[in-house]
């Protein structure tokens, strides 16, 4: 396919609703003019970063800009690529050249950011509750260290190479909410033993060696909590 397989097609578009559609105007791919709304639209093959940048280039020129594609038929791909438009103020049409068809999925226009609250606090608690900072920004191959790791590893490290029941480990971890851990064990680092008695797995022996200085982060964290109490 070519970009000039869309533009016939366009051309219908824009002219059934009553514009002038001239092509290759002052290295504009289309420009369509009905009274005094002017209609800029670049076409690609596909809906690339090359694309979008020449968008917002034509964005200084004009307010009502959109970018014309072959139809994206995978949805999450488009709902991405909307997303990002949207916050551009860009539009775009997409080219069904089988079915003869132009779509407009999204019109320029201004752009309000609704920002989750629930998300935000979701944030901010995870910032409050983690103790380490030992994870690497940008790294998705090695698993992050969260609050909740934390405090499995703590509750760990007191049942390593023993039993304990949970009051003990309640004791000595310092963690109210063991029980909780221990139960929902997403890690399958814990066995139960017996009614409120626990011990570590092999897979959470295991694991839990390369955790080692991280432990001692998070108890000398848990003593200064202790004596500023």
């Amino acid at each position: 396919m070519k970009e000039t397989d869309l533009y016939p097609l366009l051309k219908q578009y824009f002219e059934k609703q009553g514009f002038v559609v001239k092509a290759e105007v002052n290295n504009i791919d289309i420009v369509a003019q009905k009274d005094d709304l002017m209609i800029i639209v670049e076409m690609k093959t596909q809906l690339s970063l090359k694309l979008i940048y020449q968008g917002c280039e034509r964005q200084k020129i004009n307010d009502h800009v959109y970018l014309a594609v072959p139809i994206i038929k995978k949805r999450k791909v488009l709902n991405e690529r909307i997303h990002i438009l949207r916050r551009l103020h860009l539009g775009l049409l997409m080219v069904d050249i089988e079915k003869e068809t132009v779509e407009a999925v999204l019109d320029p226009g201004d752009f309000n950011i609704r920002r989750s609250k629930k998300k935000k606090q979701k944030l901010l608690k995870e910032m409050s509750k983690r103790v380490t900072n030992v994870n690497v920004g940008g790294n998705s191959k090695q698993k992050i260290v969260t609050a909740y790791r934390e405090n499995v590893i703590r509750i760990a490290y007191y049942l390593k190479d023993k039993e304990l029941s949970t009051k003990e480990i309640k004791e000595q971890s310092g963690i109210k909410n063991a029980t909780t851990y221990l139960q929902k064990n997403y890690y399958h680092w814990f066995e139960r033993v017996s009614r409120g008695v626990y011990k570590l797995t092999d897979q959470g022996n295991k694991e839990l060696a390369s955790y080692g200085e991280l432990f001692d982060v998070l108890e000398l964290h848990s003593i200064n909590d202790e004596i500023s109490d």
